[in-house]
């Protein structure tokens, strides 16, 4: 009994915003009814009392539906939809001072079940809607997208998430022209505005993205925090080794090998290659010079020999007293041919050095030397297209610079300066241009980025937040950037990611397990407008199912057997509980420009809408 009485208040509470506003023609009847009230009084010798009392409870009933009509008139949407908004740097300045501790996402309204009861209503309405609407639905269908959808919550307020929860990353979906690069410049100003270090890396090479950023510098009067990269204008571009910075000499050897075209896991060339790099970055490493791609392409096309030399003569020095009279012999003995010294040395590391003074390292590369010239020439062929890419032309010189005592080259940089310096690096790959090249500098420059998150991780000492926002992932993300999502929060890096499909991650990893192992590690997802099927599929579900009141119309008839002429019938309404996803997959690929759904800090679902970024 006590349940039925529950479920008849919550019935009774029910109802249906979008339906046709009767209280206007309500309150015109009542309206008529005072009128003739009081013309009773002075025609029909109404008493006064009697018709004052009458009246003022008509009227108190009339302010009653005037106020339930307004209510309703509230939540129709606007037939023309929003316009684009606008706001400069100036006014997103001002709103950062007064919510330090917040990132800005818009204007819009939390989404919950009562905003799905809400857009269910007003579907089917919509679906019943007469035919002398029509002209109000031609006016609509010109607007781009469900511009309605904005319209459900009529009090909307500035949106915020903490900045401590943006540690956990966040990916912005969605189709061309949607909205991400708007949104980045968004978020990416606001990282400006409050002086943290801000690496952008930009596959297709944006031009207002760039400017944008560079204008926000400006903006705090701090131009020299910006640094610009891109491959097709080394003229105005700074430098960066993107090997500078690494844990362990392997990691170099993985970070290029990775690049090599391979069908399955397990091709002999490509670890051949990864060997051959290993020893020969084992070799810089001992002679003290810091491995860059320029080196090693020169050291793999040369052979070893010239970097043996260099390499037994380093580590024999230091364990050897007497080693440079014998080196002095073995360079007359091999009049200075850089091969014929290279043999005497590997010779007397294996007589003299390697039973008191083993190194495997150096080993690795001596095995390498007296590999079979013919054979290795064979091994390392499919190496050497990936490096004379990145060595060739201007590329050399970008990513292999080369700063002396005698010359220091203020155009080079690297991402452990970049952050230390609170810097706002623009990194374009021009893969429009080269997809291939733009590719492989990315990978390589997330892996050193991967590579300063560990010493950050591993030895930083109240780390400043650093701010990664990445368009177009798919094009460059690898296993190290996968590691970075996993582990960069301790680091304290904050990630974003764009991307316009899911399926893009798959492509690029070569696994649909890998593609979810990304998903996996990002706790904030912001959503605009996307078309594909699968992507719209795995966003709604993520969404939580909710219980929304759907109107069943009941009508039946029943003819008697016995006499056919009587019939009877009944109609009725009956209201029930459905069990639907909180956002429908199919609106997500009807989402305006520059409007989003956004699931952030730990499933809290906003729907929001974000300007225009200005100057002025």
């Amino acid at each position: 009994m006590k349940k039925s009485k529950w479920m008849q208040k919550k019935y009774a509470s029910y109802q249906n915003v979008y339906r046709p506003i009767y209280e206007h023609a309500s309150i015109w009847l009542w309206a008529i009814f005072i009128f003739n009230t009081i013309g009773y009084v002075k025609y029909y010798a109404l008493p006064f009392i009697y018709a004052m009392i009458v009246s003022l409870l008509a009227l108190l009933y009339i302010i009653y539906q005037f106020r339930q009509g307004i209510q309703l008139s509230q939540f129709q949407p606007q037939g023309e939809g929003h316009s684009l908004t606008f706001m400069n740097v100036d006014a997103l300045s001002e709103l950062m001072t007064k919510h330090d501790d917040l990132l800005w996402l818009g204007e819009g309204f939390e989404w919950t079940a009562e905003h799905t009861q809400r857009l269910i209503d007003f579907q089917r309405m919509h679906s019943k809607i007469s035919k002398s609407s029509q002209k109000s639905i031609e006016k609509e269908s010109s607007t781009f997208g469900a511009h309605w959808l904005h319209g459900l919550d009529a009090k909307q307020t500035y949106l915020f998430q903490p900045l401590l929860h943006t540690e956990g990353h966040t990916l912005i979906v969605g189709t061309t022209g949607a909205g991400k690069t708007r949104c980045f410049d968004t978020l990416i100003t606001q990282a400006i505005l409050r002086n943290e270090a801000v690496i952008i890396i930009d596959p297709k090479g944006d031009k207002a993205l760039c400017n944008n950023a560079k204008r926000a510098c400006e903006h705090i009067c701090a131009a020299e925090r910006f640094i610009y990269f891109h491959p097709g204008f080394p003229e105005h571009s700074v430098k960066i080794n993107p090997l500078r910075n690494f844990n362990r000499g392997t990691e170099i050897a993985s970070r290029i090998a990775a690049l090599i075209p391979s069908e399955t896991g397990a091709d002999p060339f490509k670890a051949f290659g990864q060997m051959a790099l290993n020893n020969i970055v084992q070799g810089l490493l001992i002679i003290g010079q810091r491995p860059s791609l320029k080196t090693l392409r020169y050291y793999l096309e040369s052979g070893p020999e010239e970097l043996v030399v260099k390499a037994v003569y380093a580590y024999a020095k230091k364990n050897i007293i007497q080693f440079n009279e014998v080196f002095t012999e073995i360079k007359v003995k091999a009049n200075n041919q850089k091969m014929k010294m290279a043999h005497y040395l590997y010779e007397y590391y294996f007589s003299e050095v390697q039973p008191h003074y083993p190194n495997s390292d150096l080993e690795g590369l001596l095995s390498m030397f007296k590999h079979d010239r013919t054979h290795y020439s064979k091994m390392v062929a499919s190496l050497m297209p990936v490096l004379n890419m990145l060595t060739s032309s201007e590329l050399g010189p970008l990513l292999s610079p080369k700063s002396t005592l005698e010359h220091i080259d203020d155009k080079i940089t690297d991402f452990a300066k970049i952050i230390q310096t609170n810097s706002v690096a623009y990194i374009g790959l021009d893969s429009l241009t080269d997809a291939m090249v733009g590719s492989a500098i990315g990978s390589l420059l997330l892996s050193d980025l991967t590579a300063v998150a560990g010493d950050r991780y591993n030895y930083g000492i109240e780390n400043l937040p650093v701010n990664i926002f990445i368009d177009e992932a798919a094009e460059v993300i690898n296993d190290p950037f996968i590691q970075l999502l996993n582990k960069g929060r301790g680091a304290k890096m904050r990630c974003v990611v764009a991307t316009q499909t899911f399926a893009d991650f798959a492509a690029r990893t070569g696994s649909e397990a890998k593609a979810l192992q990304v998903l996996g590690n990002i706790n904030n997802f912001l959503i605009f407008r996307i078309m594909d099927a699968k992507t719209q599929q795995y966003v709604a579900d993520n969404f939580p199912m909710v219980r929304i009141n759907t109107i069943i119309n009941d009508i039946g008839t029943n003819n008697h057997a016995e006499e056919l002429l009587l019939a009877s019938g009944s109609a009725g309404k009956r209201l029930q509980e459905e069990e639907v996803t909180l956002f429908p997959k199919d609106l997500l690929g009807q989402l305006p420009n520059l409007e989003y759904i956004a699931m952030v800090s730990g499933g809290k679902i906003l729907k929001g809408r974000l300007p225009i970024l200005t100057t002025h």
